[in-house]
């Protein structure tokens, strides 16, 4: 009853607000700085754009209102969208890419295993069918290790470090602050999302007519979150409290947090997204992600990875 009442208030909410707003969906997480940073700088009044941000705990919450109307644009990961897409909700596009996890996410062993060919046999703590779990199987192949080489335990990214300290598995896939318990434990850090460039993506999404309708807009954000991004490259004093503030946590907090994920601006998704005549990275990511979640199973119907990007606002 209580999440029906939250989704009643915010259904309102974004109505009320509607206007010549643009509606934001984002989520908590360190990648989504330049945004935020352009948000609270002014740097998207200086577009002559007016953004409404609604924070939602995870990526995948703010998918559902955007499927539904609520949001113009929503911040989630190419992993989330490849399931929504596999499952008939192929109207959604990625149209700029914000960060990539690059070491904020790893696989952790206890002191005894010290490479990933070590854990074949081994209890190997997972977030099943998450962009971990991709993680997971990188850092297994390294190891010349498949899945069913090693015994999978479905749990959270926090449980599954939780279980690795009290010894109920013998490796795990998680991020921080758990990766830095271990450490401090004496145990490892086999594989990173630095070791796979680019696997764990977040991005812009929006619907194929809001991309249509709303062009403008949407160039003008894109255009306030790089400015948000130079901001945060170039005077980072003055950006830290900022991010600081949003994700409730120590200014001196915000480096190490920043440390492991690579954000991205409009030159850089540039190259991600390259052109016509040459595809950039961006699409073999996308391409890896979905014969991902359709070899486990995880879609409904068939999924063309060039299909989930749109990447015509980049540049504008």
């Amino acid at each position: 009853m209580q999440r029906v009442f939250v989704w009643l208030l915010l259904a309102l909410s974004l109505d009320a607000q509607a206007g010549e707003k643009l509606r934001v969906g984002v989520d908590s997480w360190i990648g989504n700085s330049a945004a935020i940073v352009a948000r609270d700088k002014g740097l998207f009044t200086k577009e002559d754009l007016a953004v409404e941000m609604f924070t939602f705990s995870g990526p995948t919450g703010t998918l559902q209102p955007l499927i539904a109307g609520q949001l113009d644009v929503a911040f989630a990961t190419l992993h989330n969208v490849a399931l929504m897409a596999g499952k008939g909700q192929d109207n959604l596009v990625a149209i700029y890419l914000l960060d990539t996890s690059n070491g904020a996410d790893a696989v952790v062993s206890s002191r005894e295993i010290d490479s990933t060919a070590q854990l074949k046999g081994r209890k190997v703590a997972v977030t099943l069918d998450s962009a971990r779990h991709m993680l997971l199987l990188a850092a297994l192949a390294q190891g010349n290790l498949a899945a069913e080489d090693i015994q999978l335990v479905n749990l959270s990214a926090a449980d599954a470090g939780g279980a690795l300290l009290a010894g109920s598995v013998d490796a795990a896939v998680t991020s921080e602050p758990w990766i830095a318990r271990v450490k401090a434990k004496g145990g490892n850090v086999l594989f990173t999302s630095a070791n796979a460039p680019n696997l764990m993506l977040n991005a812009i999404i929006v619907s194929k007519n809001t991309l249509k309708t709303k062009g403008p807009e949407l160039a003008k954000l894109l255009r306030g979150i790089d400015a948000g991004h130079k901001l945060l490259a170039s005077r980072p004093a003055e950006a830290r409290p900022v991010i600081a503030k949003w994700l409730k946590v120590k200014p001196a907090e915000v480096d190490a947090m920043l440390a492991g994920v690579r954000l991205y601006g409009m030159a850089d998704n540039r190259v991600l997204f390259g052109n016509q005549e040459q595809p950039g990275p961006a699409y073999g990511s996308m391409a890896r992600i979905v014969a991902f979640v359709t070899a486990r199973s995880l879609t409904t119907r068939p999924v063309e990875a060039k299909t989930l990007l749109a990447p015509a606002l980049v540049g504008d």
